[in-house]
């Protein structure tokens, strides 16, 4: 292979790699004080009769995710309490989806040669129809309802590509970068 095709491509990897394929949205009723929340406990989980909620399918990762929740939120200063007066109440949801994208012919250059010289060029045998990629896009939905009013007062939603993980450690890993990255737009700031 050319040297120039490997440097191209080793580019493309390591800009790839600096890119997180999570996406986080978040939302929040304005009208909460968020500054006077201090102490929390999760919240029952609902009828999962559907089974649609994954953690309610898989106790081990419902603890993976509730042991990352809990690190982040007492990094940031909040009290769990399983008994006694609370502030909020968290709850955690999770689901896989199949998604579809359609990707174009990918443009194949190749280094040909006129007069001895090295030129550039695109290859005429790739497909010239778009490609159909199928994958499973996961979300883990977590909800902040405030125990007073008993109202829902911040839901984030994160979500990426479903892997398969090697070892326990690398899902916990993967667990605790989502949790982190949802957790940091909470509580929301005030604009």
């Amino acid at each position: 292979m050319c040297k120039g095709r490997v440097l191209t491509i080793l580019l493309a990897l390591l800009a790839l790699a600096g890119c997180s394929t999570l996406s986080v949205t978040s939302d929040y009723d304005s009208s909460v004080n968020f500054g006077s929340y201090h102490a929390y406990r999760w919240q029952a989980p609902a009828d999962t009769a559907a089974g649609r909620d994954l953690l309610a399918a898989n106790p081990i990762v419902a603890r993976r995710v509730r042991s990352a929740v809990d690190r982040e939120l007492a990094a940031r200063g909040y009290v769990l309490r399983e008994g006694g007066p609370v502030d909020f109440t968290v709850s955690a949801v999770a689901t896989v989806r199949q998604m579809s994208r359609l990707e174009p012919d990918p443009v194949t250059w190749d280094i040909a040669y006129y007069r001895g010289r090295p030129y550039w060029h695109r290859s005429w045998w790739g497909d010239p129809w778009p490609t159909v990629v199928v994958y499973e896009e996961g979300a883990l939905l977590l909800d902040i309802t405030d125990a007073r009013r008993r109202e829902l007062a911040w839901r984030g939603v994160v979500r990426g590509l479903v892997e398969e993980f090697a070892t326990p450690e690398r899902m916990q890993a993967r667990i605790d970068e989502a949790v982190g990255k949802l957790l940091s737009e909470f509580p929301p700031a005030r604009r």
